[in-house]
Order: structure tokens, then sequence, then C-alpha cells
């Protein structure tokens, strides 16, 4: 019965109201000229006065919202990471801004919420369109990285459709500018798909493979069996959690989407702020980095097996821009590694639990003294 307290339905819609995952403040924005509210989620382990714990801010994919840190939320807690998901402008209860002022706000949301929540220093990840808003905020607010381990994580990284050339995505900057202002409807029409959290980037509207659905569902299966596993939660309850967040994440506000889809097929010019050129960004990048105390900067990148939205030839150049930094002249200053994880697609390896494994391992303790 659907109102069964230990039934999976029960125990998911009590997972994902969890009170952490639902937080808010506001604050008079300089971008705005006026009050910003910014909606956000903490998962993982709990803070307390008496230690410093290894905190993640991740940034997710177009579609995603602090709701994705719920997947995230039993492995970071196994490991003692603290994970922050901020609702970015227009998603969840936040506030939302014009297509170009969207960086230039993120900017300003990052430093002042974690003053809000006294964190210090933090990893970065994002995933697919998230890759925007990670560099934006490595370059402009370096100095939150950790000192002993500055580290950031990229899983699928988004890449200019002029660079990937994927031909779905190319067709995509055909569709008339005024069409995306319904673009945030269109995932809530895939909802009833097995209750899986399909719409985490945007990848099941513009990914029109067919063979998406099945390889995703899949590599999906495969996690399920492993959390189950690993993390005590039933097949049921993992699928009952994935509907009931999808369901509670289109029930707020998602109209930032439709900007984030502009600004991902550069439907508008100038609106991805540092990085409008990745090969640019790099080089300035290592220059910022040369002048920078502490360990050297480590950068990850998790690349899916099958990924619709950039293919093979996005992921070649993504790699590429980053090999500049393997310089002998450079001194170390970044550490650039990559990866390709068997078996998955643009949107199922956000939600790898081994993969986020691997980074929280790699996260590890924070030194008393940072």
């Amino acid at each position: 019965m659907s109102d069964d307290p230990q039934s999976p339905r029960s125990f998911a819609l009590s997972y994902v109201s969890n009170s952490r995952f639902h937080s808010s403040f506001t604050f008079d924005s300089a971008t705005t000229s006026g009050p910003l509210k910014v909606t956000y989620g903490e998962y993982g382990r709990a803070p307390n006065e008496h230690d410093t714990i290894p905190t993640l801010l991740f940034m997710p994919g177009m579609y995603s919202s602090r709701y994705i840190g719920i997947c995230l939320h039993r492995i970071a807690e196994k490991y003692g990471v603290r994970v922050v998901v901020v609702d970015r402008p227009g998603m969840g209860k936040s506030t939302d801004v014009a297509l170009a002022q969207r960086v230039s706000a993120w900017i300003e949301i990052v430093p002042r919420l974690l003053a809000h929540l006294n964190i210090q220093h933090v990893s970065l990840a994002s995933h697919s369109a998230g890759t925007i808003y990670l560099l934006n905020t490595l370059y402009h607010c370096r100095d939150i990285l950790r000192p002993d381990k500055a580290m950031v994580t990229l899983l699928a990284p988004w890449v200019d459709p002029a660079k990937s050339g994927n031909t779905t995505m190319k067709l995509a900057q055909y569709i008339p500018t005024p069409a995306f202002k319904l673009w945030h409807h269109i995932p809530r029409l895939f909802l009833v798909q097995n209750g899986s959290p399909i719409a985490k980037s945007g990848a099941v509207v513009a990914g029109f493979s067919a063979s998406f659905p099945s390889k995703s569902n899949d590599a999906q299966a495969k996690n399920r069996q492993y959390i189950e596993e690993n993390y005590a939660l039933t097949l049921e309850q993992q699928k009952e959690i994935d509907s009931a967040m999808m369901q509670a994440m289109f029930q707020e506000d998602t109209v930032g989407s439709n900007s984030e889809a502009l600004q991902c097929l550069r439907k508008e010019t100038n609106t991805w702020g540092k990085c409008e050129d990745y090969e640019v960004f790099v080089r300035e990048l290592v220059e910022v980095e040369k002048g920078t105390d502490g360990s050297p900067l480590g950068v990850r990148v998790f690349f899916a097996e099958s990924d619709s939205m950039i293919g093979k030839k996005g992921q070649d150049y993504f790699e590429n821009c980053w090999a500049q930094t393997r310089g002998r002249d450079l001194g170390g200053v970044v550490e650039f590694e990559s990866k390709t994880v068997a078996g998955t697609d643009h949107d199922s390896l956000v939600q790898s639990a081994e993969v986020w494994e691997s980074v929280f391992r790699e996260m590890g303790t924070v030194e008393d003294d940072i």
C-alpha cells in the first residue's frame, strides 16, 4: 500500500525530504542590483563545530538542481565527505537571472554561500553544462580550493558544438531562439520512463540516438545493483527515490535550463565567461597557477564511453586543450589525468557510484591547519 510507512515509496519520500537537502539564503546582489535568493542542498557527512570536513562543491548539468546530490548522499556519508549542490539561477527556488548575467551571478554566489555555511575550502566537481561554471569558479575563486590538495573533477564535460562537430548539437543550434522559452517543459514528458532520473543534463532531449535509452538503462541497472550491495538501499528503494527526486525537482522552477540550453549551444555570444575558448583558458590558468602557493592543481576528467553530446571528437579536443599543461617548463603546476569509464553514457556517468567513490577517496582527509 502506498501509505504503508515501511514501503519503498514511503521510505523514498522521507529520504528525499531530508531538511539538509533543502536550504536557502538571500543576499543583495551587485549583479542584479537587488536581492538574490539561492537554494542549495548539503549531502554526506554532516558538519559539526569540532572538525573540518573535506567538502565538495558540485555543479550539475543543465536540467539538474540540488536534487542530484541525493544520489551522492549515502556514498559521501560513507567516505566522510560533505557535498554542497546549488540550484543555479532559475532552478529550484533560486532567483532567475538573464542569460548574460548567469556566470557573473554564479561567481558572486559561490563565495557568499561558502561564507554563509562557514566553509573555507572546497574541491570542485561538475557534470556536462556545469563545466562552464566550474571553470569560471576555478579562475575567479581560486582561493576557495584546498591549499593542501587543490582538486577539480569534471564528469562528461561540455564542449562547444563547433569543436565537437556533433551533428545533433549542430542541428540544435538551428532551433529558433524563441523556441527555447519552452525548453524547460520538455523533460516532464519523459518522467514516466521507469521513474528514472533521465533528464540530468538535457541528453534525453538532445541525444536523439535510438541507442541512448537502452545503454543508459543498462548502466543504471548495474549501478543500482552495486549500490544495493554496498550502501544498503534496495533496488525498489532506489527506484522510488529516483522517481520522488525527479517529481520534486520538476514541481519546482526549471526555467533556468532555457538560458543554459542557449548558453551551451552558443545561441548568444559571450555567455561563457572566462572559458569562451578552452585552449586559451587553460593557458591563462597555467599562468595563474604559477603564482599560486600550495599543492599543484589536480584536474581529473571522467569521460563516458558513449557520449551523444560531445562524441569522440569532443573528448579529443578537451584532452588536447589540457595536454599543454604537461610541458616540462611548467614546473608541475597542473596535474591532468583523464579516464573513459566503460559502459557509461553522458548521463549515466554522473550516477556511477564507483566514479564518485574514486572522487571521494582522492579528496581524503583535511589537514587541521589549512
